[in-house]
């Protein structure tokens, strides 16, 4: 019995003993499986990180379906890479391989072709070549290669069904006549347009600028062939064009081309930037056994040099080859082909800004751009119905603020819109504009009586040899011009065509008008006293006679003296040389009546106004309509500095007056600069107003009741820090942003003298004022336009004038490859990078 017992109580401590060592080794063994798996982790290096750039071509939203897959399945075979992927145009992905802002990049063959001579500060060549893409075989009739990969291919010339074209002797006699319209796709594409030009050139045949058109598409160029033409069409496009198109194959045929058929073409490649430390690791990825992948197999042609030289020379023929470079010109064609491009490959859609910049009378070049801009998405959206390509913001300042309402609005987008904007500019009379105080044009009108006075004595006296005669010639003289001057200053009518288009006559006018009134009343009153003192006088047998010395001391002084009373005048007795009446009221009458026209196109109510409101009530009663009547169609900014006052003190000095379409969409991130419009809609106006506003030519604006109720601001030209509001469009998310400038772009020039170092001086100041718009360039792509010199000036605000402003700005915004060089100038942005996952 004890025995048992013992028995049991000993089996049973053996029980516990072998609990407790059981879960003793279980926590010993998770221990050692958390202390493997941290070992692990901290061993394990983390991923290198490979950024690959792609140019981007026609549907090319399949081909990044694509490499999405390739990228994918190579971090797969080596889990020590990853791959994120950033789509561009040619001049992009290069800006980006330049910058360092990319280690890969994948380049169609003209844009490799171009770059072979590209070098690094030390001498070495810029792009280090990897491996040549081989793609498959099309279903395209125009495609005679064989089954399986290939490395090269061709490009083929296409006419329509219905021509009777057949050789090149056909289109050489055709060509030699004018009869022939020649589609290129594009200045830098291979097989649609370098090589066709090389075999064009071997078979004898110009096509020059007259005769050519760039279509910046392979579907476009046979779309135009089934299209009614002056001339006969004849394209060039890759042999594998009409493979997704059977409809459009069938509507076109080939002409045969030998020149053209024995030229090859080597596929996109691969190249890496000088500084790319893996590039042999990722050579081995490509090349080594890599057959899975359904689309892409890769080789390293031995020489690759060769065959890419070979294109080299066909870009030199083409007079292409230079366009490849950093800040590329491109048209308004070829900035609509990349808006689609990016709506195609991009996951959401392109947020395009157009920003307008400051210059007063200047501004009218941009109304006749962006014409042609909403022209060219007004076509973009025909042809491609689901893009949705427009404008979703606009952003202004200085005189651009001007525009930048209206083209909110919408009144811009609709032709009769247009029409409407640019009559309004043409309304625009800088005699309206610039008020002077009375101070200032008494001070001018008296000094042009006494210019005139001098001027009519020296006549007089030299016409007149008789002193006796001379008092009623002098008193007839100036009653005569006197009253001249007073129909010309009261007269109706526009007299800036008379002056023609040199603005130096316009600013005299200008000048003369302002104290016309003044110099005419002075001298209609002399001249009337003057003739009643000599008709007393030779009753009595006696004369006016005014000695000599009296004459030209009191002209001197006169000539002399006023303008440094002017000096003082403007110096230290007024705040500036104009007053804003003359402003407000001419925008208290023109932005109704453009308004107005617009709502009345759309069938809507027009403005509820009130004869008897002053200007600026005015102003402001339009403001609160246009706001609270939901008539923005696009976002708007418009930027001001604010000088300092009791009030504003914690207020930044540049502002931005922000307005979304949507009054239910997010705020944009401007922080303390940021003021809402729709919480002050009556301010509106004032706002576009005061960021017009010269400074100190004009007053500031004085807006109440900003930042807070009781407080006040005043408002000046909003160019002094932001001349072109880069900075406010990128922050509020722009993905591209068309920047329409007003001044010439400025042209270094030696400096010689004190005046041109103080001048560059004061520039350089002005310049690092733009700094924060400077570097938000380099965040997205920005496409500017800009005049060449000369143009017009700040106050050239004459019909004449501002009507070949606005036509230049249209001509230039629509210049092509074809008509001449185009004239936006592309800055890329940062690439926008997918993270692909294995």
């Amino acid at each position: 019995m004890l025995t048992a017992v013992a028995r049991h109580h000993s089996m049973h401590g053996n029980d516990k003993l072998h609990d407790l060592f059981s879960s003793t080794g279980n926590l010993m063994a998770g221990s050692f499986l958390v202390a493997s798996l941290l070992i692990y982790t901290v061993a394990q290096p983390a991923p290198i990180d490979v950024r690959v750039a792609i140019v981007a071509y026609e549907d090319f939203e399949q081909e990044l379906e694509r490499f999405e897959t390739l990228f994918a399945e190579l971090s797969k075979r080596d889990a020590g890479l990853r791959f994120r992927l950033a789509v561009g145009s040619y001049g992009d992905v290069l800006h980006w391989m330049d910058r360092g802002l990319t280690d890969l990049a994948i380049l169609t063959p003209g844009v490799f072709a171009g770059t072979l001579r590209d070098k690094t500060a030390d001498g070495q060549a810029a792009y280090q070549y990897l491996a040549t893409l081989r793609l498959k075989g099309t279903t395209s009739k125009w495609d005679k290669r064989s089954v399986g990969f290939h490395e090269k291919y061709g490009s083929v010339c296409l006419v329509s069904n219905k021509s009777k074209l057949r050789t090149v002797d056909d289109l050489r006699q055709a060509a030699s006549k004018h009869q022939i319209e020649f589609l290129f796709v594009h200045p830098l594409s291979v097989s649609g347009h370098a090589a066709p030009y090389q075999s064009l050139s071997d078979a004898g045949i110009d096509p020059n600028r007259s005769n050519r058109r760039f279509t910046y598409s392979h579907t476009a160029s046979l779309r135009m062939l089934t299209e009614p033409a002056d001339r006969e069409r004849v394209a060039f496009v890759w042999v594998g064009a009409t493979a997704n198109n059977q409809e459009l194959e069938l509507e076109t045929k080939q002409l045969l081309f030998p020149e053209l058929d024995e030229l090859e073409i080597p596929n996109n490649v691969v190249v890496a930037g000088a500084d790319f430390q893996y590039d042999d690791r990722v050579k081995k990825l490509l090349t080594d056994e890599f057959d899975s992948n359904e689309y892409f197999r890769f080789t390293v042609n031995p020489d690759w040099q060769v065959h890419f030289a070979t294109v080299r020379g066909w870009l030199d023929v083409a007079g292409t080859a230079a366009s490849i470079q950093h800040g590329e010109l491109v048209s308004l064609d070829e900035i609509g082909q990349i808006l689609l491009q990016s709506s195609r490959s991009q996951p959401l859609p392109p947020r395009l800004a157009v920003v307008l910049s400051g210059g007063g009378a200047k501004c009218s070049y941009q109304v006749g751009a962006v014409t042609a801009l909403e022209e060219k998405l007004d076509e973009l959206r025909r042809q491609n119905p689901d893009s949705g390509l427009d404008i979703a913001l606009v952003v202004g300042t200085s005189g651009g603020a001007i525009n930048a309402l209206p083209i909110a609005m919408g009144i811009s987008r609709p032709e009769q819109g247009r029409r409407t904007l640019r009559n309004v500019w043409l309304e625009l009379d800088q005699r309206d504009i610039v008020r002077p105080s009375l101070l200032i044009r008494a001070n001018m009108g008296l000094w042009f009586a006494v210019l005139q006075t001098g001027f009519v004595i020296w006549i007089i006296r030299r016409c007149v040899p008789e002193p006796e005669r001379r008092g009623r010639k002098f008193a007839i003289t100036f009653t005569a011009l006197a009253a001249v001057e007073i129909l010309i200053g009261y007269l109706p009518g526009l007299p800036w065509v008379w002056l023609g288009s040199n603005h130096f006559w316009h600013h005299a006018w200008l000048w003369l008008s302002l104290g016309v009134h003044g110099a005419a009343w002075s001298l209609f009153i002399v001249g009337v006293v003057a003739l009643i003192l000599e008709t007393i006088k030779a009753k009595r047998g006696r004369h006016i006679t005014i000695p000599t010395w009296f004459t030209k001391t009191t002209l001197w002084i006169g000539l002399l003296g006023l303008p440094l009373l002017q000096a003082f005048t403007i110096l230290f007795c007024v705040e500036t040389i104009s007053g804003g009446d003359g402003m407000e009221r001419t925008l208290s009458e023109k932005f109704p009546t453009l308004i107005n026209h617009n709502l009345a196109r759309q069938q809507l109510p027009l403005l509820k106004l009130d004869d008897s409101d002053s200007s600026s009530e005015r102003l402001q009663a339009v403001s609160r309509q246009v706001l609270e009547r939901d008539l923005l169609k696009r976002d708007l900014v418009i930027t001001g500095s604010s000088l300092a006052t009791k009030s504003s003190a914690g207020l930044p000095t540049d502002l931005y007056f922000y307005a979304p379409a949507n009054p239910e969409s997010a705020p944009p991130p401007f922080g303390k600069k940021g003021l809402s419009l729709l919480k002050r809609p009556h301010i509106l106006l004032d706002v576009v107003m005061g960021s017009g506003s010269i400074f100190p030519i004009f007053p500031p604006r004085k807006i109440n009741d900003v930042p807070s109720a009781g407080d006040r601001i005043d408002l000046v030209d909003g160019g002094f820090a932001h001349n072109s509001p880069v900075e406010a469009a990128v922050l509020w998310g722009a993905t591209h942003i068309v920047l329409f400038e007003a001044t010439p772009r400025k042209v270094r020039s030696e400096r010689r003298y004190f005046l041109q170092n103080a001048t560059s001086s004061f520039h350089h100041l002005y310049q690092q004022a733009q700094l924060l718009d400077a570097r938000s360039r380099e965040q997205v792509t920005v496409f500017s336009l800009a005049p060449q010199p000369p143009h017009i000036c700040v106050l050239d605000f004459a019909d004449n004038l501002i009507a070949a402003s606005i036509e230049r700005g249209y001509n230039d915004a629509r210049i092509t490859h074809e008509t001449g060089t185009p004239r936006f100038r592309k800055e890329p942005g940062e690439p926008i990078f997918i993270q692909i996952n294995p």
